[in-house]
């Protein structure tokens, strides 16, 4: 297609007439675009570029054969010359064709939007010898086509939105759950969440035969550290016992503040271990629990007292387990405190009449 000094208008007219290659004008013709082809000089000499020049630019295509008016580069729009150089080198370094959006600056008007899909031709012996291409009037399109960017990103920012008020509404609740079943001071689950946790573990204990172990357990002399030192010592103990507590936990354990300094230790396991483990984990909470506070009278020496109650052994319902563990909490308490009591304290002794008869 090389077309050197011939115009674009008398090309197809005879001179080198050639049946392929009127079609192919006469198509290009109705297009809103045009052909080109240019030598890979330093100024892209132009050899060809179709009349379809003059309906998109109102340049007339004698301007550019040759550069006798103007070289096809001047009609590109600054801003994009460095985006199509860019385009062009890659795709010949890759021999490969560029495809590439780009402005023109008509001749009259506002600049408008074209594509240019090109690639290079080399000779025999691998010089790149010619640029050709074929660009066309895109503006109609570009407009549909920023729309559609400018409607995706709103979307896409939208999206973010709906998806941060999403995490906003997920985390507002996961910190309202959170503080309806903990408590404010320790951080450990509340009253509610050990009732709720507890009938989870009996149910879970009713149909694997497993037993389940409660600890209650309620600090000794806590009174003395809030009359003495004031409350924020006594919040400041409380924090301390749970953080204590803690260290005692398994995984599958659970301990809860039940209010003022009283709190609650659960477990669940195999049922003819479980008397010997609640003892075990009732002797480690008494260990961990004898904490020096110091005052200016002299230190504060606190403890616990522990109430040791045993599913199903011992009660036969949720209710009937925190009322025994209760009761034998508050024995503990009658008879000196700092320790565990279990319900071999509910067993009678032997009687006067039993003594004498074993004498």
């Amino acid at each position: 297609m090389k077309h050197d000094g011939v115009s674009a208008s008398v090309v197809g007219q005879g001179v080198y007439h050639d049946e392929r290659l009127d079609a192919l004008l006469s198509i290009t013709g109705r297009m809103d675009g045009y052909l080109y082809r240019c030598r890979n000089d330093a100024s892209y000499t132009m050899l060809y570029i179709s009349d379809g020049i003059f309906t998109v630019s109102g340049y007339r295509p004698s301007d550019f054969i040759h550069n006798a008016v103007r070289d096809y580069v001047s009609a590109i729009h600054p801003d994009d010359l460095a985006a199509v150089y860019a385009a062009v080198d890659t795709a010949l370094e890759a021999r490969c064709n560029w495809n590439v959006d780009y402005r023109i600056v008509p001749q009259v008007g506002e600049p408008l939007w074209v594509r240019e899909i090109g690639g290079g031709v080399w000779d025999e012996t691998g010089e790149l010898e010619f640029l050709e291409g074929f660009v066309v009037d895109i503006s109609d399109r570009k407009v549909v086509e920023d729309l559609n960017a400018e409607l995706l990103l709103e979307l896409k920012a939208a999206n973010e939105e709906l998806s941060a008020q999403k995490r906003e509404i997920e985390l507002a609740k996961q910190q309202s759950d959170h503080s309806a079943n903990h408590d404010a001071l320790t951080d450990l689950p509340n009253r509610r969440a050990f009732h709720n946790e507890l009938k989870s573990v009996i149910d879970r204990c009713a149909g694997s035969g497993d037993a389940a172990g409660l600890l209650f357990i309620d600090l000794d002399r806590f009174k003395q550290v809030n009359d003495t030192l004031g409350h924020e010592a006594g919040d400041a103990l409380l924090q301390r016992v749970s953080d204590k507590l803690r260290t005692i936990l398994r995984s599958a354990d659970f301990v809860a503040r039940l209010g003022g300094d009283e709190f609650a230790f659960l477990f669940s396991g195999n049922a003819e271990q479980a008397r010997e483990k609640a003892v075990r984990v009732a002797e480690r909470v008494l260990e961990r629990l004898r904490i020096k506070v110091p005052a200016p009278g002299g230190d504060i020496h606190v403890g616990c007292t522990v109430g040791v109650a045993i599913y199903p052994t011992e009660a036969a319902d949720p209710d009937a387990l925190v009322a025994l563990a209760d009761r034998l909490m508050y024995i503990g308490k009658k008879n000196g405190r700092d320790r565990l009591v279990t319900t071999e304290a509910l067993e009678p002794g032997p009687t006067s009449d039993d003594l004498r008869r074993t004498a």
